[in-house]
């Protein structure tokens, strides 16, 4: 007998037979397969490069970020991957899909390269300086804005010297030498007029170095003027502002004391507020020593200003410190901070000249030691101690 099959209404619908197609995938899901398929097998005709191009263009901003990551990491250093991608992919809002492009693709631009160096991020700056090859125009313009981990990157490589420039760039940037001083040195990056002018930011194995450096500079500016040191005497302005100066710290009103330092030094305000914190006591004993405070009014205002969050046996270091130290090597110092607060400056004003040109400001002109910008303030200190 024929055996006929019946219809089981209770069968699973997976069981049925359907002549309709399997839904396709999902457009975010085939890009990364399509990429390993691209990596697997080559060389491509023209054809297939062009054809892997134009999936990826539409259907990239739709990729998860995890796939692109993956998508970038295949394609980084792939000798025909197509250069319009490649940009695509180092110009990604995730640095960490940016970051192997960024850092193996050969034939990225050097206009990209340089904008990525200039405005980040930083992960971003770190695969440049990991790059096999690196123009000079990117090694500076690294030097003049990648943080202290990218600018490691570029001292470790034994196969990237950094020229004077670049050296003179980073020895600029106080964020830079504090981090990386020491290594700097190690490579002779820091001369003499870099470590006195840094003073402030150094390392202390580096501080005794730069007091070398301006006890030499004070040697030699002896040695060129026979007829000695006349700065050495104070006028009657300088002993008006050593005395403020004394009264301010008795007060300690430090906004006053950092403003009649300004005056007497013309160094920047943000110079001498440094001066005041609590870990610059070796700056602040050098300015006094440069404005020719003598021993025991550094000791009161050492007290006064620093004495809360200071050891005594730092403080007697701070004096015997005033004590060795020659007036001659105290302006030395204090001449390169000048020089440094005016680079500082003109960094500033070259980034903000639209905002400076709004304001009606206008550039200051060369500093001269004991006389700035605050200058003005200086003469109407004089007239008022005067009246």
């Amino acid at each position: 007998m024929r055996q006929s099959q019946r219809f089981n209404p209770n069968e699973p619908p997976s069981k049925k037979v359907s002549s309709t197609r399997p839904a396709a995938a999902p457009a975010r899901q085939v890009l990364l397969p399509a990429t390993e398929f691209f990596v697997g097998r080559q060389p491509h005709d023209i054809e297939e490069k062009r054809i892997f191009l134009e999936l990826a263009r539409n259907l990239l901003p739709s990729t998860p970020v995890e796939d692109r990551r993956q998508i970038s990491s295949l394609l980084a250093g792939h000798p025909e991957i197509p250069d319009d991608l490649q940009e695509r992919l180092a110009r990604d809002e995730d640095p960490e899909t940016a970051a192997p492009a960024l850092r193996k693709s050969p034939r990225l631009s050097v206009d990209l390269l340089a904008s990525i160096a200039q405005n980040g991020p930083e992960i971003s700056r770190q695969a440049i300086a990991t790059r096999p090859s690196l123009r000079e125009s990117i090694i500076s313009v690294l030097c003049d804005h990648a943080e202290a981990s990218a600018i490691a990157i570029l001292l470790e490589r034994d196969d990237i010297t950094l020229s004077k420039t670049h050296q003179a760039k980073l020895c600029r940037r106080s964020e830079i030498i504090a981090t990386l001083g020491l290594e700097l040195a190690g490579q002779d990056a820091l001369n003499p007029d870099g470590l006195m002018g840094q003073f402030l930011h150094l390392p202390a194995p580096l501080k005794k170095q730069a007091i070398a450096a301006a006890e030499m500079t004070s040697l030699v500016k002896q040695a060129q003027t026979p007829g000695g040191n006349m700065s050495q005497r104070p006028d009657k302005n300088r002993l008006r502002i050593q005395e403020a100066l004394v009264q301010e710290a008795l007060n300690q009103n430090r906004s006053r004391f950092a403003d009649l330092l300004g005056q007497g030094l013309g160094l920047s305000r943000s110079t001498c507020d440094l001066l005041l914190r609590s870990d610059q006591g070796e700056g602040l004993t050098i300015a006094l020593k440069a404005l020719g405070l003598p021993e025991f009014q550094t000791t009161t205002i050492l007290v006064r200003l620093l004495g809360d969050e200071t050891q005594l046996s730092d403080l007697r270091g701070l004096l015997r410190m005033h004590r060795t130290l020659t007036h001659g090597a105290a302006e030395a110092l204090v001449s390169q901070w000048l020089l440094h607060d005016q680079g500082v400056q003109k960094t500033n004003a070259h980034y903000s000249s639209q905002y400076q040109e709004a304001g009606g400001r206008k550039a200051s002109a060369k500093p001269v030691f004991g006389r700035s910008k605050n200058a003005d303030k200086k003469i109407r200190f004089t007239n008022t101690a005067e009246n």
